[in-house]
């Protein structure tokens, strides 16, 4: 996955409030943003996730033994 870096601002209660989540989970800030970023791209109806391009499908050799 590629990732972009932003950079925004953020008041004072929301950068406690991660570090409060960071100490109590374990989750570090950055991850935490990326997280409800997705969260909210769901609940706008945007996926967040690439789509997966599927493998066309593959033709078998029939190598198979004793026929």
């Amino acid at each position: 996955m590629v990732r972009k870096k932003y950079s925004f601002w953020i008041d004072d209660a929301q950068a406690e409030g991660l570090k409060i989540v960071k100490e109590r989970d374990g989750v570090l800030e950055s991850e935490q943003i990326r997280r409800a970023i997705n969260d909210w791209l769901e609940k706008e109806g945007v996926s967040s996730k690439p789509e997966r391009k599927r493998p066309g499908t593959r033709r078998r050799s029939d190598g198979r033994k004793g026929a």
